[in-house]
């Protein structure tokens, strides 16, 4: 696209040209307010009734290393038994899945889409050379780069492909290192109320007076984008109000944070990928009451997003895509926890997944330095969402072939 150039202010013009320079300085800096969304928000109304029936894919980072042995529980194994008296969940309370599997008992909400085939596990998910360093492991999930050569992350490199910047989002104050891109960040919003147009107090009425008065070259082209935001901007604003959920949420930050993406979905604003994170993962120590809790959370909060999504009639439109940066090492501590491991479970859910537990369980008899062995790559997972669910190239997005399970219906 081509910015005009702008006209000089007439000869000796010292009041016009302080119009114009006020004027530049008032709309950048009411582009600068606004949560980091006006492009965002012009973008996402512009093309909403393009792609508001675009998938979407919800990605959860349940960080600090998930373990993945007491989420998804061998309970016929009686090396898993053996390697953790204290912290082992008893077979009488895993929810059964399969002949050998089950679920962690606060997974429970979860057990209404696992009977009607719509939650997968992944098992035995990791990379090549495993790192248990969570800054480098987080990394290498981020950038799906187990070399660490990447700086822009798997997300931000889909949006590039796409060529929107504002078409995936990531719901926290601070946006991970995955949807970072090589040229831009991908607005990172803490609370959906705050996408508004935003000016410092008193200077609203100096604002739209500059706004409505005749510009030319640049200062037009300025006038005319941010006018055009600003009427987009209480488009979107507008559809996000109507939301109403259609399900009850728990309380806490993960519930809150997947209400807002249902908001964001039902809006219709085109998202192809929200990111939420769930943290406090890392159990070192009492790592029943800790995960218990955790997991329970999850559960809670995918539940009534699920059924949010339902009462809205996008339960078809949305999947959710679940990993963390490892798992935990089989046997458990001194303090009735576990310590950083390798391999782990990933799960997705949603009405366009295929149901079931998708590879094989870890070999407890064949360990990596007390580690399980993992099995699947994760960018095969990846590639699943981004080709069978996006409908992009993940080839061009993960800078190589992978193949996974087919775990998108």
């Amino acid at each position: 696209m081509t910015t005009p150039t702008d006209s000089p202010a007439p000869a000796g013009s010292e009041t016009t040209s302080t119009t114009r320079r006020d004027f530049l300085k008032l709309s950048a800096l009411a582009l600068a307010a606004t949560s980091g969304m006006p492009g965002f928000l012009a973008r996402a109304a512009a093309q909403a009734q393009v792609q508001g029936g675009a998938k979407t894919l919800v990605v959860v980072q349940l960080t600090g290393g998930n373990d993945g042995l007491n989420t998804l529980v061998p309970f016929t194994n009686g090396a898993y038994y053996a390697a953790r008296p204290n912290i082992a969940i008893p077979r009488k309370d895993v929810l059964g899945v399969t002949a050998d599997l089950g679920m962690h008992p606060a997974l429970r909400p979860l057990m209404g889409l696992w009977d009607a085939g719509h939650l997968a596990w992944m098992e035995n998910v990791g990379y090549p050379n495993p790192n248990r360093s969570h800054f480098a492991s987080m990394a290498i999930w981020h950038t799906a780069d187990p070399t660490q050569a990447q700086r822009d992350g798997w997300i931000g490199r889909m949006a590039e492909k796409i060529g929107d910047p504002f078409c995936a989002s990531n719901l926290g104050a601070t946006g991970p290192q995955a949807v970072r891109t090589a040229r831009f960040a991908l607005p990172s919003i803490d609370s959906v109320n705050g996408f508004q147009v935003k000016l410092p107090a008193g200077l609203e009425g100096a604002f739209d007076a500059l706004l409505a008065a005749p510009r030319q070259g640049e200062a037009a082209y300025l006038s005319q984008a941010t006018r055009q935001m600003m009427r987009n901007t209480a488009r979107v604003q507008e559809n996000v109000k109507k939301y109403r959920a259609g399900a009850t949420y728990p309380e806490g930050r993960f519930a809150t944070q997947l209400r807002d993406a249902a908001r964001l979905i039902a809006a219709g604003i085109g998202q192809r990928v929200i990111y939420v994170s769930l943290g406090g993962f890392d159990t070192h120590a009492g790592q029943r009451a800790e995960q218990d809790e955790l997991l329970g959370t999850l559960a809670g909060g995918l539940s009534a997003f699920h059924a949010d999504l339902k009462a809205q009639g996008l339960a078809d439109r949305v999947i959710v895509m679940g990993f963390s940066e490892f798992g935990r090492r089989v046997a458990e501590n001194d303090s009735a926890g576990t310590d950083h491991g390798k391999g782990s479970v990933m799960f997705a859910l949603g009405e366009g997944v295929r149901g079931g537990v998708h590879g094989s369980s870890p070999d407890l008899e064949t360990l990596s330095d007390g580690d399980i062995i993992y099995r699947q790559d994760f960018r095969g997972v990846y590639a699943e969402a981004l080709e069978r669910w996006l409908g992009l190239n993940a080839r061009e997005i993960l800078g190589s072939e992978f193949t996974g399970p087919r775990w998108v219906a």
